[in-house]
């Protein structure tokens, strides 16, 4: 009887600690399962030089001797173009939103130097900022109560001489430093893992000074709940015409950054966001581009190098979607009755990831309510923010969704 007894109690002690220990390891092993589901939101946001650089390419070409006129009037274009007023409504939109991650585009800073010495020859770089995008943003972004880790990649930096308003003989200098930058909400963990510019860059000659447009790459991974993610932010060069040299650059860079991502991922989380302004339509196609030097050389466009390395659109993952376009206002983002015509920002999400349960996406800057109080676009380009629902498991793509309309 008593060994009877001590038999039964030592079997319930033994269940006892099975059930204590055992069943709420099995309850979190299905918690990190299939069931186990963690939602983003990123945004990408092109914030605009405030104007048209290009111009002064074209000056170059066409008559050298003008390139301080064009500087002066680019340079008047870009303060007409207001970012102090324009970088409100970029806040608003972030502060709507609300993302987790925003991959930034053309956080520039502009530098001037007055009398300036460019033209002597020997120059020394402009140092005197002013004005800094970043921090006028984020200033905005306080100013709501939004806080946000930034990183950071540099790029273009270009300096030449402007004719200064009312006197045809003074010169002053003006500086432009090109950033792309990944901001990350407080108080979620983050760090870098890369951040470069592509050895493929598109350099001129501007007025017997050789100029390179560096553009970059930049990598962050972030700790959103238990999960960890790598986003990636790029501004890939202008696309021009199908036969443009430019193509073949901005080609190049987008091979440049899968090899680049692919390398990284070996060891990184199994989820890649890749945002930022690619220059890269889906209505791109395959061209050539004849080389003065090379002669005929073929290029894919960044788009469907993207799609072609099996890296999703999350626009299309979308049960509806219409146009989705996000480019592109003219200079001077004034004119209410523009419209966008193409979609070249993206948000990509890559291969061999999470299983992707739901994508919502919307556009921002494009609705005429949009613009400021001043009557200006946020940004010449408008921006995209995603809302992504992950289950943690390596699973394939849905299907797409279906245009709407």
């Amino acid at each position: 009887m008593n060994m009877i007894s001590s038999k039964k109690w030592r079997l319930f002690f033994i269940w006892m600690v099975v059930t204590v220990f055992v069943f709420p390891l099995s309850s979190a092993i299905a918690k990190r399962g299939g069931n186990h589901k963690t939602q983003v939101k990123v945004m990408t946001r092109n914030l605009y030089l405030g104007a048209d650089i290009f111009r002064v390419v074209e000056a170059a070409q066409t008559d050298p001797k003008s390139i301080p006129l064009v500087v002066a009037d680019v340079f008047e274009t870009v303060q007409a173009t207001n970012f102090y007023d324009r970088a409100e409504a970029i806040a608003d939109e972030v502060l709507k939103t609300k993302p987790d991650v925003v991959g930034i585009q053309e956080a520039s800073t502009y530098y001037i130097q007055t009398p300036g010495d460019f033209l002597e020859g020997n120059p020394v770089q402009a140092g005197t900022v002013f004005i800094d995008f970043y921090s006028v943003l984020d200033d905005a972004l306080k100013a709501r109560g939004l806080y946000y880790d930034a990183y950071i990649v540099t790029n273009a930096d270009i300096e030449l001489p402007m004719v200064d308003p009312g006197s045809p003989t003074t010169f002053s200098d003006v500086r432009l430093v090109d950033h792309d930058m990944i901001l990350v909400k407080k108080p979620l963990k983050s760090w870098e893992v890369a951040a470069g510019n592509y050895m493929n860059q598109l350099a001129m000659d501007i007025a017997g000074t050789p100029v390179t447009f560096s553009r970059g790459y930049l990598a962050v991974d972030v700790k959103i709940k238990r999960e960890e993610y790598r986003f990636v932010n790029t501004h890939l060069e202008v696309s021009s015409s199908p036969d443009s040299v430019f193509r073949l650059v901005q080609s190049a860079q987008m091979q440049e950054l899968l090899t680049i991502v692919g390398e990284l991922s070996v060891d990184g989380p199994p989820q890649v966001i890749m945002v930022g302004d690619f220059n890269s339509s889906p209505d791109d196609v395959p061209g050539t581009v004849i080389h003065p030097v090379y002669g005929p050389l073929p290029y894919v466009p960044p788009y469907l190098l993207a799609t072609g390395a099996g890296y999703f659109d999350s626009w299309l993952l979308q049960k509806r979607y219409d146009e989705g376009y996000t480019s592109g206002f003219d200079e001077y983002v004034s004119d209410p009755n523009a419209e966008l015509t193409t979609r070249i920002d993206h948000i990509f999400l890559g291969p061999n990831g999470y299983k992707i349960e739901k994508v919502k996406s919307v556009v921002v800057g494009d609705d005429v309510k949009d613009m400021t109080p001043n009557g200006l676009w946020p940004s010449d380009h408008a921006g995209v923010v995603a809302k992504i629902k992950f289950s943690q498991k390596n699973y394939p793509c849905p299907a797409k969704g279906k245009k709407a309309g």
